[in-house]
């Protein structure tokens, strides 16, 4: 089961502190089914990237279609003190360490204004997939990728979406 986390209460802009993130996050959080991953996309001020989280194993997986590289120092703290959170209110056992995977195998944008549209194809391979094995999938570097014909479809979607939902 997939959940979405709105990012304009997780944004690194405009969206408070960490602790103001953090605690965002974990009232998100605190539905959760057994299993279920949170998708949570993140704008670090110029660059979009993914964290999915299963905030009851205590399991981050992060996505980056630039440059393959784990998340930044604040957003693991946002993350790491939201999963601490919903724990506590849950009354439920904390394990000593939250484990993130970079999915390095996630298909790589070449260029410099497309990760929106990488973050939107992740989202939804990770909605078709029903057993939810994206982190096998993407766990080591591959030749995944999205051709123009995968990120146009993406942007036609998107627009499609749009129009209806805001076109006067």
């Amino acid at each position: 089961m997939v959940a979405f986390v709105d990012p304009a209460i997780i944004g690194a802009i405009g969206c408070g502190t960490v602790g103001d993130r953090s605690r965002a996050l974990s009232i998100r959080f605190k539905n959760a089914q057994p299993g279920q991953i949170f998708l949570l996309p993140y704008n670090s001020a110029n660059h979009w990237t993914l964290t999915a989280v299963n905030p009851d194993s205590q399991m981050v997986y992060h996505m980056d279609p630039l440059k393959r590289r784990i998340a930044a120092e604040e957003w693991i703290e946002v993350v790491d003190n939201a999963i601490k959170l919903y724990k506590d209110k849950a009354k439920k056992f904390l394990k000593k360490k939250i484990m993130w995977e970079n999915l390095a195998g996630v298909p790589l944008q070449n260029g410099s204004k497309d990760c929106g549209l990488f973050v939107m194809g992740y989202m939804k391979e990770i909605c078709e997939d029903k057993e939810l094995k994206f982190p096998e999938k993407w766990l080591r570097r591959s030749n995944h990728a999205y051709g123009i014909t995968e990120l146009n479809a993406i942007r036609i979607k998107w627009a499609k979406y749009f129009m209806k939902k805001h076109a006067t």
